[in-house]
């Protein structure tokens, strides 16, 4: 571990290295790496959810350097907003990808002309009491309260009705949550199909469909995806073989982390700082045990 890392800033590192490096040539990516100049060194930061294993390699410098190459000008509300947003939509990926799997639902809500309510905090109430009602039977079969995501969909303006979509913890059958909610007849529920990326996909279509405006609520009982930082992983001088060669970062990655499969990757860099941010997606291999049955192994 490196020693001097308590003198080391931490910092928005993807505010920072916002521009992709698919659109520079080999020789700019060469000089930027030659001509920088900044002191610095890499931390890999990885992040577990479910079977979801991401690797974030960033630089890290004193206080005095990153304020030597900040950039002047102060983001904009609609910048910041976008980065929240940005930021909160990746929060909610990981928070289902670390809560649920094939096991699990996902309910799509309706309301009938009758039912519908008047503000999004009726529509909240409404699934309030639809969880109230889910946890009560879970507790006569002897269950701990549901785990739960939920997007509330609406806008008036665009004459959009509200609706809910809701990933729900199993156990229960499927048509006895169906039959609890009584506000709407066409509803929708399905079991969870992960792919190689988890549930990503259906979390990212709940958290980026443009059709009106979202907000999210979760139950309190859900694990947070598992962060762990290491300063000596990556050398500079990997960092920089991987940034020249791309098709070096599976190989390298596979070497660190034997217990995952390689899934993509992409790299982006700050005109400022001429440094360099790398993402990585893997899976953690499933194995079979004695008993026939899949166990994750971890590094």
């Amino acid at each position: 571990m490196d020693t001097n890392k308590s003198t080391k800033l931490d910092y928005d590192y993807e505010n920072l290295f916002d521009t992709s490096i698919s659109n520079l040539e080999e020789k700019e990516i060469s000089d930027l790496l030659k001509f920088n100049k900044i002191d610095h060194h890499y931390v890999s930061k990885t992040i577990q959810s479910g079977n979801q294993f991401e690797v974030e390699l960033y630089p890290v410098f004193s206080k005095k350097e990153i304020n030597k190459y900040r950039i002047k000008k102060k983001p904009s509300k609609a910048y910041k907003k976008n980065l929240n947003e940005k930021n909160a939509r990746k929060y909610f990926i990981r928070l289902i990808n670390n809560n649920f799997d094939e096991n699990d639902y996902v309910m799509h809500l309706t309301y009938s002309n009758e039912n519908l309510p008047d503000s999004i905090e009726e529509a909240e109430k409404n699934v309030s009491n639809f969880i109230r009602k889910i946890n009560y039977r879970r507790k006569k079969l002897g269950l701990e309260n549901s785990k739960y995501v939920y997007v509330t969909e609406f806008d008036k303006d665009k004459k959009i009705r509200v609706h809910h979509h809701m990933i729900v913890e199993g156990t229960i059958d499927r048509l006895l949550l169906k039959k609890l909610w009584t506000l709407g007849t066409r509803i929708k529920i399905e079991e969870l199909e992960p792919d190689e990326y988890g549930l990503t996909g259906l979390a990212n279509y709940l958290a980026k469909d443009p059709k009106g405006k979202k907000r999210w609520k979760s139950s309190k009982n859900l694990k947070k995806p598992l962060e762990r930082k290491a300063f000596t992983r990556f050398s500079k001088r990997k960092i920089s073989r991987m940034i020249e060669n791309p098709t070096l970062i599976s190989k390298f990655m596979l070497e660190s982390f034997k217990s995952k499969d390689f899934l993509d990757y992409e790299i982006r860099y700050n005109k400022v700082n001429r440094l360099f941010y790398i993402y990585v997606r893997m899976k953690i291999k499933d194995k079979i045990n004695f008993n026939g049955q899949k166990r994750r192994l971890n590094d």
